[in-house]
């Protein structure tokens, strides 16, 4: 399937668990007092489904919100709900790598400098062991660049509009290095590959 029918497919999706949703969040009390029952329990039941209800629409809002904007070499992101906005220079991007696929994807920014992004942390063992890939790639620009510290970001939350924000770091940030899953994604992106 390709990208711009996997993105529709999402929306459709997404539409109908928030309408399903709010469906159940009228519907349930509403029977409840159409059937005039007057027990306690079944009024706590009812809260707590529907407090259920609340927390499934608001960590589905929060799995697929990414807002991204890249202009002036300054690549400015969102990732969740509750995260605050981070701002990433284009030309210290140093490498990006990606992880799985689908909605799953990972992508992970590995950059040169701390712009006013405080969720940046530097690159440390438990990085290069948890993705190898992204240590092969960092290991030659140390070798190179062996005064330089390096920082890294992982973008989890978005679902698949993560390939829309990749095909943007791909056009923008010129002087990064991709790893090959990396490349793999960017076809997924730009639609000359299928998942």
């Amino acid at each position: 399937m390709y990208i711009d029918k996997a993105l529709k497919r999402q929306s459709k999706l997404k539409k109908l668990f928030y309408s399903t949703m709010i469906f159940l969040s009228i519907f349930l009390p509403m029977m409840v007092y159409l059937a005039n029952i007057r027990s306690k329990f079944i009024y706590i039941y009812l809260l707590v489904l529907e407090i259920l209800i609340l927390l499934s629409i608001v960590n589905k809002i929060n799995f697929y919100n990414l807002k991204f904007s890249c202009a002036n070499n300054k690549l400015k992101f969102k990732s969740g709900l509750f995260s605050k906005e981070n701002i990433l220079i284009c030309d210290k991007i140093a490498i990006v790598h990606t992880n799985n696929i689908k909605e799953d994807i990972e992508i992970v920014i590995v950059t040169t400098m701390r712009f006013r992004n405080k969720s940046l942390k530097p690159v440390s063992k438990s990085f290069l062991q948890r993705y190898p890939e992204a240590n092969h790639e960092y290991l030659k620009l140390k070798r190179l660049n062996p005064e330089e510290s390096y920082y890294f970001q992982v973008i989890r939350r978005g679902a698949l509009n993560k390939y829309i924000l990749l095909e943007v770091i791909y056009k923008n940030c010129v002087k990064a290095i991709y790893t090959s899953s990396a490349i793999d994604n960017i076809k997924i992106a730009r639609g000359q590959n299928e998942f």
